[in-house]
């Protein structure tokens, strides 16, 4: 008689190999958005994973050999009533684990196909129409062959019959968020925005005294918003040919960080600048810079500095405020004492006199700053990103143009929340 086959065996093993998986993909996910490699502990952790794993599908292998026996092979009919035998309950489960397979999204192997005018495969072809969808949500239109979903929805593609590949895409935009400056400091990030976008701003005009039965004040005037609307923020990389044809991870992390770097210098210095929006043109095409029109205090010594920073608290401002400055700023505020009789320097070990400060090169080589609450900026993103493949401006030196196009806007919810200085000298 065949040894009885429990049910409970086969959903054990599957559930075992699920929670592991489960915790590799969280490793890898984490590494993804950080845009690094993985650690050496990392690693070993992987490994481990995977060899589990292949213990567990070889214990699969040899339990289904045994369901298939059971099946076509002489069945006792008096067998244990526990034994697992042949039904519909089984064929679902098999569906399911045909159902299961995982593979990751390849923007190199993207680009190369569309740069070696390759038809795409059904994955790769799943996920551009995802970027499409978006983007014709959103109320943008796309110039590229390819687009990256902004958000980490689930993309599967049906192939081989029933199977279904559940694609691993990792959002590009969010390690854009992680590095960008701004956001570190207390900007307010919006992504997935369709259309332009009204931020209703509440002043103190909407809060009056009255008696105790005198009607309230109608605020409906008085509340003001600020809109958000998309515009078009490009940039390109040129890439050799023979990086494309690379199929290791690094490169495909030094691509998307390439762009990712790209994105965020423009969007940087843009809303850090003092541009009109207009780029030389007459038409607003970009964001207006967050120093456009405003006159920077010189700040020649730690008084002017307290005093920019009693400005902006004057304004009744109720977030954390904090410095975002150029690298020569933050040089200069080094060097500066606290006072006449001071031994402190007013920038040490990462703040202003206790504020926490941010120091960028993409605010200019001036010995400027911006201090304010960074929670009264709003900076809106709609879509994902859209690439078009170049092969042949920079054809003679071998390598393959890639633009890029996202759309952003960002603008100050209340200019009080903000002031800028100027490091005029230091005080010794």
């Amino acid at each position: 008689m065949k040894q009885p086959i429990k049910r409970v065996n086969s959903l054990q093993l599957k559930d075992q190999r699920s929670q592991i998986t489960k915790q590799a993909n969280e490793i890898i996910e984490l590494a993804k958005k950080e845009v690094r490699d993985l650690t050496d502990e990392e690693a070993q952790k992987i490994e481990d994973y995977e060899n589990q794993v292949k213990e567990l599908d070889e214990e699969l292998k040899a339990l289904q050999s045994r369901l298939e026996n059971l099946r076509f092979g002489d069945n006792n009919e008096d067998e244990d009533e526990d034994n697992e035998t042949p039904s519909e309950n089984n064929e679902e489960e098999n569906k399911k684990e045909r159902s299961m397979k995982k593979q990751s999204f390849s923007l190199v192997k993207a680009i190369r196909s569309i740069a070696n005018g390759q038809q795409l495969d059904e994955l790769t072809a799943a996920v551009i129409a995802k970027g499409n969808e978006e983007a014709r949500k959103a109320g943008i239109s796309t110039q590229g062959q390819i687009q990256l979903p902004e958000s980490r929805a689930a993309v599967t593609v049906a192939t081989e019959g029933e199977d279904v590949v559940a694609t691993d895409l990792f959002d590009i935009l969010m390690p854009l968020r992680a590095k960008n400056v701004l956001v570190q400091a207390g900007a307010k990030f919006m992504g997935n925005l369709v259309g332009d976008v009204q931020i209703p701003v509440m002043t103190a005009n909407n809060v009056t005294w009255k008696g105790e039965v005198a009607s309230a004040a109608d605020g409906a005037g008085t509340f003001s918003h600020i809109t958000l609307s998309p515009h078009r923020l490009t940039a390109y990389v040129d890439i050799s040919k023979q990086m494309l044809v690379q199929d290791s991870v690094d490169v495909e992390n030094a691509i998307r960080t390439d762009l990712i770097n790209a994105i965020n210098t423009k969007l940087e210095e843009t809303i850090l600048g003092n541009g009109d929006g207009k780029e030389g043109g007459t038409t607003v095409v970009a964001p207006l810079g967050m120093r456009n029109g405003v006159t920077a205090t010189s700040v020649t010594g730690y008084d002017k500095v307290c005093e920019v920073e009693s400005n902006v608290e004057d304004a009744n401002v109720l977030g954390e405020c904090v410095y975002i400055m150029s690298n020569k700023a933050k040089a200069a505020l080094r060097g500066m004492i606290k006072g006449t009789n001071g031994t402190g320097m007013v920038y040490e070990n990462g703040s202003v006199d206790g504020t926490k400060a941010f120091n960028t090169s993409h605010l200019g080589t001036a010995k400027t700053y911006i201090y304010g609450d960074f929670s009264n900026l709003a900076i809106g993103s709609w879509g994902g990103v859209d690439i078009t493949v170049d092969p042949y401006t920079q054809a003679a030196a071998g390598k393959v143009r890639i633009v890029v196009n996202a759309f952003f806007d960002a603008k100050k919810l209340r200019d009080g929340a903000f002031a800028v200085g100027t490091i005029a000298a230091a005080s010794n």
